[in-house]
């Protein structure tokens, strides 16, 4: 890396080791908690910190879950990367591979509670809220595990092993870092070397996003996650539903759904698809709501309304309204029936 300025002051960055600044492997595993994304490259949401695993000795550096719900043991040295570290990861991902929901809320629990947790999640925030979020639709929570190492490099023989495992579609990620010094200044720089990254910078313009729901989430769901007349349902619904003034909302920048929440916690979300879409009203009384009751109000067939203890798996029980356009939904009945469904009716 260079120093630029005149062209008489064009300088190499000088390289230094962690351990020559002092820095020790706790200072890592810190920067990564603070910003995932910007050392291993990819987003994603931690659920521990020194995790210790029965049956194996030592403790996993960081515990993750990805986009797709999987786990990701993350395995850090302040130098290089040396032999027997590979079969350190593969122990972390096979023992982790049994681990159901139930092991990995507890776990996340127990790592909300500490420090680094406190700095990352509120109190109230729960697993579920953290999958929901931050996951695909149709998730499925650890279906697969990935093994994620990081150092300054990796030595050769090791670095055969963890291609050949990777070539074999073992989920094995390397990043490798250097730390740079200007003057009183340092620079971290890391780069995935294992897999080989499959886009170049000249693969890619720098006019498409990666995330364009984010960019502009009303035109995401409107024109293309939705049909034309799917589209001009969902505008009706949304209006009908912005009227609740307990919640916040719409939120549209969700790759999958239209989003009204109270506070921080979703209570509403508007799962779009090309022809119809879903209503999901979460953490209701199920005891007290009927299907068909709510069918008839909205005046829209039965099929269409589901009362569940458990919406999609998330341990909150929950109500869901199937839309269409062929459908002629009471948008009045759609206010008043969500209050009531969500409790929170007017005296």
């Amino acid at each position: 890396m260079l120093r630029v300025g005149n062209e008489e002051d064009v300088s190499t960055l000088e390289t230094v080791s962690l351990q020559e600044e002092g820095f020790r492997e706790d200072d890592l595993r810190e920067w990564i908690i603070n910003s995932p994304e910007s050392i291993l490259g990819e987003d994603f949401r931690l659920i521990g910190r020194e995790v210790s695993v029965k049956q194996i000795g030592d403790g996993i550096d960081l515990l993750a879950i990805d986009r797709d719900a999987n786990v990701v043991a993350i395995e850090l040295k302040r130098g290089a990367l040396k032999p027997k570290v590979d079969f350190q990861g593969l122990k972390y991902a096979a023992y982790t591979s049994h681990w159901d929901y139930s092991k990995l809320r507890d776990q996340f629990e127990k790592f909300k509670s500490t420090t680094w947790g406190r700095t990352l999640y509120e109190e109230e925030t729960t697993f579920t809220e953290v999958l929901d979020e931050f996951c695909n639709e149709d998730y499925t929570l650890n279906q697969d595990q990935r093994i994620v190492f990081v150092g300054e490099s990796v030595r050769e023989r090791l670095d055969i092993v963890l291609r050949w495992l990777s070539d074999r579609s073992i989920d094995i990620s390397v990043i490798e870092f250097q730390l740079l010094k200007d003057g009183d200044r340092l620079y971290l720089d890391a780069e995935q070397t294992i897999p080989t990254p499959e886009h170049t910078v000249t693969d890619v313009s720098p006019d498409t996003s990666d995330e364009p729901w984010k960019e502009d989430g009303q035109s995401w769901h409107l024109n293309e996650r939705s049909n034309e007349e799917t589209a001009g349902l969902l505008e009706d619904v949304t209006a009908a539903l912005q009227e609740l003034e307990f919640l916040n909302g719409p939120e549209w920048g969700q790759k999958h759904y239209v989003a009204f929440n109270k506070g921080r916690k979703r209570r509403i979300a508007i799962r779009t698809k090309r022809t119809l879409f879903h209503i999901d009203l979460y953490d209701v009384d199920t005891a007290s709501l009927d299907a068909a009751e709510i069918a008839d109000a909205l005046g829209i067939d039965a099929e269409s309304v589901a009362v569940k203890e458990d919406m999609r798996g998330s341990g909150r029980s929950g109500v869901r309204i199937t839309c269409n356009p062929n459908q002629e939904i009471d948008f009045d009945a759609l206010e008043s029936q969500a209050r009531e469904i969500l409790g929170e009716t007017t005296e």
